[in-house]
């Protein structure tokens, strides 16, 4: 089944922030926001190459990891204009186990990225919105739904990003909208691995419901309807997007 193609909502006069800007899904998602109208901002911990096209598309890019809040306030300075959009779309997936078989020195990376990165974000970008009002939208995943033995580190930041989610919602209420995408596995550079698998790629989508995988297309049009006033009275949720994969 192929997703249909909404049309694409009004955001002009919106400043927008990606973090995780260069990965397959961030980037998607920021030129779905340019092409919607948005003045958009994406932020990487990698340059973007001159010949990318980024500044083509009208996205303006900025170099910083989600480790550092000095570097993610040193970016908010460089923007001059209130921000009332974000999205965190980073993320680092680097341990294929359990918690027992993960590495302590690992562990603590996936959470400093995966969970401290979106903390350090909210707070740096979303500080506007207290004031202002926008809305944001966190990146989270299936594995912080349901328990998956390949990827329990990673599952254990992203569940403590939608409770986080829900924490924002309540304290930048009424002004400021904070939602969460959980989707199932997206072809990307952080699922490489996983997609080179034949075994496991079978194995997963003979398990999801749907009989098929994400698409970055599918995350965008929930990332913008969420971003939207479509969505004006939704709040505090999680939207999981698994083809049915967390319903047994």
């Amino acid at each position: 089944m192929t997703p249909q193609v909404l049309p694409l909502p009004d955001l002009h006069g919106r400043v927008a922030v990606v973090t995780g800007g260069r990965g397959t899904l961030g980037a998607a998602i920021a030129r779905a926001l340019a092409q919607a109208g948005a003045v958009v901002h994406g932020v990487d911990v990698t340059a973007v190459s001159a010949d990318s096209g980024a500044a083509a598309n009208g996205i303006h890019q900025h170099v910083a990891d989600v480790r550092s809040e000095q570097a993610l306030r040193a970016v908010r300075q460089q923007i001059n204009a209130p921000i009332s959009l974000l999205v965190n779309a980073h993320g680092l997936q680097k341990a294929r186990s359990g918690v027992m078989d993960c590495d302590e020195a690992v562990w603590m990376e996936l959470m400093d990225i995966n969970l401290n990165g979106v903390y350090r974000s909210c707070r740096v970008f979303g500080a506007d919105m207290k004031a202002q009002g926008g809305a944001i939208v966190n990146i989270g995943s299936v594995n912080g739904v349901v328990v998956s033995g390949r990827g329990t580190p990673y599952g254990v930041a992203k569940a403590a990003v939608s409770f986080m989610t829900k924490a924002l919602a309540l304290e930048l209420a009424p002004l400021a909208r904070v939602n969460c995408v959980a989707p199932t596995a997206i072809e990307s550079g952080m699922t490489r691995d996983l997609f080179a698998d034949a075994d496991y790629v079978r194995s997963k989508r003979n398990a999801i419901p749907l009989h098929r995988f994400g698409t970055p297309q599918d995350i965008v049009q929930a990332v913008l309807y969420l971003l939207s006033d479509a969505s004006a009275l939704i709040t505090g949720h999680t939207l999981v997007m698994d083809g049915g994969l967390s319903l047994p």
